[in-house]
């Protein structure tokens, strides 16, 4: 397998925020692209990640393979990777091989790891309701929600949706309205739906999320939430994420 990035930059977020949740990733490379499913060790988050081909200036692959890597190595690597570089990966006798061409060209090699490695199961969920909004305005949000508390409420009581915070002292709280809220493009709910989730999980989330693009938040009553967004045309990313007990 040899494959150039378009967009190092992409690759690059993406894996620093899946380093936030978990120490090694598996990437599995096929000749549509590739992908990751993978749970962090505490079961609480699951991230999935799918990239085109077309997320690739040059792309070989002679058959399916699964790539295995510490994240410690890989985003230590890629942390020296600047705006404008061409990032090169291949695999060659048990290491990956990643070449960054800049201002400098840099060469790497790091072990492959975990070839023991099970794909994850995506569970089937069902969701009671559905919010398409402005990434930026959740983003704000959760940062707002930080001062009171270590946890969120999403609320969905159409058309209005809210977000809230509460401690023993201190409260927050957003209302929302389809109807006047520019943000909120879409609203989807069978009746008020309230789920509680972890604001430290959710902010590694939104890191890589691009604030000027939407993002869809899928739950139900006390149940896990889903978030969806594309990174480009080529690329999009969704976690799963164990909602908290009342």
């Amino acid at each position: 397998m040899e494959a150039e990035f378009k967009d190092a930059e992409i690759f690059k977020k993406m894996m620093d925020s899946t380093g936030s949740l978990m120490s090694d990733v598996s990437i599995d490379f096929n000749e549509e692209g590739f992908a990751i499913k993978a749970m962090d060790p505490a079961n609480i988050a699951m991230i999935l990640f799918e990239a085109k081909k077309s997320i690739f200036s040059s792309f070989n692959i002679d058959k399916p393979i699964k790539i295995s890597v510490s994240l410690d190595d890989l985003n230590g690597i890629l942390r020296l990777v600047r705006k404008d570089d061409k990032l090169k990966i291949s695999d060659s006798k048990n290491k990956l091989i990643l070449d960054i061409n800049g201002k400098n060209r840099q060469h790497f090699t790091i072990p492959l790891i975990d070839e023991n490695y099970t794909a994850q199961k995506i569970p089937q969920l069902k969701f009671t309701a559905e919010i398409t909004v402005l990434s930026s305005l959740i983003k704000d949000s959760v940062k707002a929600a930080a001062l009171v508390d270590d946890s969120i409420y999403f609320t969905v009581d159409r058309p209005r949706f809210i977000i809230s915070s509460k401690s023993e002292e201190k409260e927050f709280s957003q209302e929302l309205s389809i109807n006047d809220n520019k943000e909120i493009f879409d609203m989807k709910s069978e009746s008020t739906t309230r789920s509680k989730y972890s604001i430290d999980y959710l902010s590694k989330f939104l890191y890589v999320a691009d604030p000027e693009k939407p993002i869809r938040l899928s739950f139900s009553n006390n149940y896990p939430l889903k978030l969806d967004y594309e990174i480009n045309t080529d690329a999009s990313m969704s976690f799963i994420l164990a909602n908290r007990l009342e």
